[in-house]
């Protein structure tokens, strides 16, 4: 898999001229610069707060009786099989390393093969330490923490200069009903860090966590949704209306209402509502510019773009967009969330069903060719790993991966010697040189 564009050479020699001139740039960042606006925001806060990114260094916060007995307390205790099972021991196992910390942005467990975890120690990445973005300036961790929302943080980009070596890609975990932070989960390495492989695993992991903990806390505990906790007016917008669904995947883009009302959507429409829905937290405007162009945006063409997008949704009544961040109000549900939570609950039929093609295919902006090539990840990795022939024979028959010759391969070798797929398979191999 091969690493998300932050790791290129010519991003990654922009960032380090960028960091190198830190001081300069903080405090009026030129917009052609070409660092990430995240990034350059996040520059900006760690150098009003701790000035000299060479001296930056980890704080440790608890140590031995303590540091367990806060382990034993945090949330992430009860649920640690699950955290093994589905995340640390295949992260381990690729050679990265596995942090969890609390909602403070103190590590309290890291894992990882002794020799990885023993460069990490040398640069203050062990278990009670302090990685906020108050104390180690633009990690993964803290800017996860600071934005409610997943982050990756390659090579350079990171604000001390003792961990340009590393990249890292982190998730907060929330109480889906409360909406409150519990803790952060991270995974730190090399370029395989920020694969596209690695973003579904955490937040598939994240989101598998806070329903347990949610579930575990009962109707009685802090579980409890509030209609107040959903914002004004969203409560009753979702019950007159029911949710809006979003197809974004095989076919043009549409919104469609409950009442059946369907509209056809521009590709940047379709867009901003997919990333909306995926910032469920909500997306600042300099977020937006972010994750729609590659080069060239500005909050004003977003404000421009929100406009015209209200004016067009404007006839479903369970959709609206705020400000202040960028949310949704009421209910939308999109087909790549779908398939998402079918790949996470191994329902693979659904996920197929719903993965009629790519996620927005025509689509450039950076935000959404990062949702494709992960949704497109997971589907083909959790049919290799445990789907049927025919399931398999579906897969390879989506535009997307009528070349994949590992994936005919492994359907050659599940059928059974009379179906009638094995015939066509054989062609295409034999196309394909294999």
């Amino acid at each position: 898999m091969n690493p998300m564009p932050l790791l290129g050479d010519d991003y990654q020699r922009r960032v380090r001229w960028a960091h190198d001139n830190l001081h300069d740039i903080a405090s009026s960042p030129a917009p052609g610069l070409g660092v990430r606006p995240s990034i350059l925001e996040s520059w900006a806060r760690s150098v009003s707060r701790l000035r000299d990114p060479a001296a930056v260094r980890a704080r440790l916060t608890y140590q031995g009786d303590e540091l367990a007995e806060v382990r034993r307390e945090h949330p992430f205790h009860a649920v640690m099989p699950m955290l093994r099972s589905r995340l640390i021991d295949p992260a381990v196992d690729a050679g990265m390393l596995v942090a969890l910390g609390d909602a403070e942005g103190c590590l309290l467990w890291v894992e990882g093969e002794r020799a990885v975890r023993d460069r990490a120690e040398a640069m203050g990445f062990l278990p009670g330490t302090d990685w906020s973005e108050d104390t180690m300036g633009t990690s993964a961790p803290g800017l996860a923490l600071r934005s409610r929302a997943p982050a990756q943080i390659g090579r350079a980009e990171h604000f001390a200069a003792e961990v340009h070596s590393w990249s890292c890609s982190a998730v907060p975990v929330t109480d889906p009903t409360t909406g409150r932070v519990l803790g952060i989960i991270d995974v730190t390495g090399g370029d395989d860090a920020v694969s596209a492989l690695v973003m579904p695993l955490l937040t598939s992991t994240a989101r598998a966590v806070g329903e347990s903990l949610s579930r575990r806390a009962g109707p009685a505990g802090n579980g409890a949704r509030s209609v107040g906790a959903m914002g004004p007016g969203a409560a009753e917008a979702a019950t007159a209306d029911g949710p809006a669904r979003l197809q974004t995947m095989g076919t043009t883009a549409q919104l469609t209402g409950a009442d059946g009302t369907r509209l056809t959507l521009t590709n940047r429409h379709a867009e901003i509502l997919l990333l909306l829905e995926l910032h469920p937290q909500g997306i600042t405007g300099s977020g937006l510019v972010e994750q729609l162009w590659p080069a060239g945006g500005s909050e004003v063409t977003v404000r421009a773009e929100m406009a015209r997008l209200r004016r067009t949704i404007s006839a479903l009544a369970s959709v609206r967009i705020e400000a202040r961040p960028y949310r949704i109000r009421g209910h939308l549900h999109s087909d790549l969330t779908g398939a998402r939570r079918a790949l996470e609950g191994g329902d693979l039929d659904t996920a197929l069903a719903a993965c009629r093609g790519p996620v927005l295919p025509d689509s450039e902006a950076p935000g959404i060719r990062q949702v494709r090539a992960e949704i497109e990840a997971l589907l083909r990795q959790s049919l290799l790993e445990r789907g049927s022939w025919q399931q398999l024979w579906r897969y390879v028959n989506l535009d997307q991966a009528r070349d994949d010759a590992e994936a005919l391969m492994t359907l050659l070798r599940l059928a059974p010697a009379d179906a009638p797929e094995r015939n066509a398979v054989v062609v295409r191999l034999e196309a394909l040189g294999r």
